[in-house]
């Protein structure tokens, strides 16, 4: 008998110290958040903005050049508002002039009386972030640059961005914009944002305006004679994961805000994601640590993350049913009103997906229509919150999946006599 326990109690032995094995082997398969050598950082989904990391993104830090994606977006909304055409000529002052050909900043050369159209601006703008360039579309939309550096900061209201600052239309310090300076700031005064702001600035620009990497994804162009080199070294690159490709956004280079970047990529054409990089080394001018902090956070997002389609009129764990005390039938399960994609962890399935209330649900009042919104649902996986970018990010909205018809009379004659005990 006591030989038979001794047996029993190795054999017990070993699969502890096996399952101890197997949960240590489990563990050592996922894959840690990578470590990003810079001073902020985010990556997000470019849809729906649910952060799939992030690095002091809350708080704001110069960002330099990548001030032009907002001079970029606001021109954008002035075509659209019809009060800006792309062929519309912009006269060149003799400040932007001189401003255009001074050592030491980025631009194309501008020649003073001279007007040259608001695409060929932008295109500089984005392609070279020709900083004379930006100016001159800033003066063109406000007609001064104290006017277009308070439209960009109502701007930034307008989609979300709460902290931070804009002084110009290009990122330069104050001081390094000559006489369009503004009067009353430091001259050191450096446009301010945080990581998250900046992801939630190019996803608004990318939304409203996905045309924009037609021109973020060049590597070369022209302006009158002058051959444009872009600054971005992960177009074309190939070593990012299959179908992974890089198609834009923005770098932002200064003494203060050190080397930073907002990338822009899909994986087969679809699942976009935004990433921001800033405060990266910056040793020299082709120091390329920005580029490989970003790519680093690519490769992780797309290796270990896997977008999970909920499709519109799908039922969410978790979000309760609606009621409707006057119906023939008094509650009704929700479903969600559109297709909504959350990340997760690979290996993750839907059925780990749970959903709650933002609010208390509406009590409905039938008939109700299908369709009806019932409430707003924050998701979770495995009980952890998703975060998102935006305010009202994240909120799915949840309606009625059929009609109700209201019941008759005596059975609400009914109901009303048993709550009464």
């Amino acid at each position: 008998m006591k030989h038979r326990i001794k047996i029993l109690t190795a054999l017990m032995g070993f699969f502890c110290v096996l399952t101890l094995s197997m949960t240590v082997d489990a563990k050592s398969t996922v894959t840690p958040e990578p470590a990003i050598y810079a001073k902020s950082a985010i990556a997000v989904d470019a849809d729906s903005g649910q952060i799939l990391y992030q690095k002091n993104a809350n708080q704001p830090r110069a960002i330099a050049s990548i001030s032009k994606l907002m001079t970029v977006y606001i021109v954008h909304q002035q075509i659209r508002a019809n009060k800006l055409a792309w062929d519309d000529k912009v006269k060149i002052s003799s400040e932007l002039a001189k401003l255009s050909t001074a050592s030491g900043l980025t631009n194309v050369p501008l020649t003073a009386g001279k007007a040259y159209s608001v695409r060929q601006l932008v295109n500089a703008t984005l392609v070279e972030s020709a900083n004379a360039a930006a100016l001159a579309l800033g003066q063109k939309v406000a007609g001064t640059a104290t006017k277009f550096a308070a439209l960009m900061n109502k701007t930034a209201r307008k989609i979300g961005i709460s902290d931070g600052h804009f002084y110009n239309a290009s990122g330069l310090t104050n001081k390094l914009t000559g006489k369009l300076a503004l009067s009353h700031v430091s001259a050191n005064a450096e446009n301010l944002l945080s990581a998250k702001d900046v992801a939630l600035l190019a996803q608004n620009l990318l939304q409203k305006f996905p045309k924009v990497t037609n021109i973020t994804e060049q590597t070369t162009s022209t302006f009158y004679g002058t051959t444009m080199t872009g600054h971005n070294q992960l177009i074309d690159d190939h070593n990012l994961g299959q179908g992974v490709r890089v198609d834009g956004l923005k770098t932002g280079t200064s003494d203060k805000a050190g080397a930073c970047f907002v990338g822009s990529a899909t994986t087969n054409g679809k699942h976009r994601i935004i990433t921001v990089v800033l405060g990266a080394r910056n040793k020299s001018a082709n120091d390329p640590a920005r580029f490989i902090q970003t790519a680093k956070l690519m490769k992780w997002v797309y290796a270990t993350h896997q977008p999970i389609k909920l499709a519109a009129g799908a039922t969410i764990a978790g979000v309760d049913k609606a009621k409707i005390p006057d119906g023939k039938q008094t509650t009704i399960l929700p479903v969600t009103k559109a297709t909504h994609w959350a990340w997760a962890d690979k290996g993750t399935s839907a059925k780990q997906i749970s959903g709650q209330y933002v609010n208390q649900p509406a009590k409905l009042t039938s008939p109700t229509k299908k369709g009806t919104q019932v409430g707003q649902a924050r998701l979770s996986i495995d009980g952890k919150r998703l975060q998102y970018i935006g305010h009202s990010a994240g909120k799915l909205v949840m309606v009625t999946n059929q009609s109700v018809k209201k019941a008759n009379f005596f059975v609400r004659l009914w109901r009303a006599i048993l709550r009464l005990f």
